[in-house]
């Protein structure tokens, strides 16, 4: 954050840190730092729930860091390219380049060039082949990898698959080797990597085999500004039991797994209790298929009336809606 920037420029709040629950460590006594990219502006970044769990999973340890960056407006963008100065961390405010991994995120194609955009106003090299060990090492994950060859000249590590365990083994790796040749040939080993430095080769997806165990966020972040989604979210489920053709997400989230209704129930109160959420959802690719469905819609509107807690539902299959969960759903 430059503070003389902040009146110049449109919604000033998208570079302030000062987020309840947000985590602070000293990233000079810490042995490992990452920076998680999020390639959109701040209010789209913080609504996504997979930004949410790797910087829980990556500051519950005590020997790594983890703080954020969002692709700036085009305002405060020009601001830094006239400045001369380069991008910074939301929590510490150390320049992005002078972190050990930056981790962006892929969601969606468009985001690509907001990838490339961010490495120049860090300062960091484009191409991974300028890289040296001076710069940190750019992993990417998400759901465009299914497909990593269009930024592959840019990218030193793709991960395909879900990294909530993945992520310690990269950070265990990078502490291990240390320099960025014997950290990617390393990398390169391991299930669910991809090294395009290295040449082509099969990857295979890596996935959880329960989601019910999975780390979630207990406290989770609370934006300074309203972000696209403004509520506590509980994955209920990952995958999907229909196997739609035309359905990306439905592939690459295969198998189809459930979170146990108990298991929601403790997320969701540890969540509002430490937020003050007024609304909650519960996410899946399918949430109406969710075996526990109705009972657990009709106990949480239930349990939340008296606090004025709504239950937030994303788009159901209309055969999947039953007489129970209208009524439930009519009467908030």
């Amino acid at each position: 954050m430059y503070e003389d920037f902040l009146p110049l420029v449109s919604k000033p709040a998208r570079y302030i840190d000062s987020e309840i629950n947000a985590v602070h460590k000293d990233p000079g006594s810490i042995r490992t730092k990452v920076c998680l990219l999020f390639p959109d502006t701040y209010e789209v970044g913080m609504s996504h729930l997979g930004l949410r769990i790797l910087y829980d999973i990556i500051n519950k340890r005590p020997d790594a860091v983890c703080e954020r960056v969002f692709s700036p407006w085009t305002d405060y963008e020009a601001k830094l390219r006239a400045a001369g100065r380069p991008l910074r961390s939301l929590e510490s405010n150390l320049p992005v380049r002078e972190f050990d991994i930056v981790g962006a995120t892929l969601q969606y194609e468009l985001s690509y060039s907001n990838v490339l955009t961010a490495l120049d106003l860090s300062r960091i090299p484009r191409r991974s082949m300028d890289r040296n060990d001076s710069h940190p090492v750019i992993v990417a994950g998400g759901p465009c990898t299914v497909n990593p060859e269009p930024l592959a000249d840019f990218i030193d590590v793709f991960f395909i698959g879900e990294a909530e365990e993945a992520v310690n083994e990269l950070i265990e790796l990078k502490q291990e080797h240390g320099a960025r040749r014997p950290f990617l040939e390393a990398l390169a080993k391991q299930t669910g990597f991809y090294v395009p430095s290295l040449g082509k080769t099969v990857v295979r997806r890596r996935f959880l085999t329960s989601i019910d165990a999975a780390p979630y966020p207990g406290k989770p972040l609370l934006p300074l500004m309203k972000p696209i989604h403004d509520r506590v979210t509980v994955e209920v489920a990952r995958g999907c039991i229909r196997g739609c053709r035309f359905c990306q997400a439905g592939i690459i989230y295969r198998p189809y797994r459930e979170r146990s209704p108990e298991r929601v129930k403790d997320l969701l109160h540890g969540s509002l209790a430490c937020t003050g959420y007024e609304e909650l959802s519960l996410a899946s690719l399918s949430t109406g298929d969710y075996s526990d469905i109705e009972p657990l819609i009709t106990g949480l509107m239930k349990a939340y009336r008296d606090s004025r807690v709504s239950v937030s539902l994303p788009s159901l299959r209309v055969g999947t809606l039953t007489p129970a969960m209208i009524e439930a759903i009519a009467a908030t």
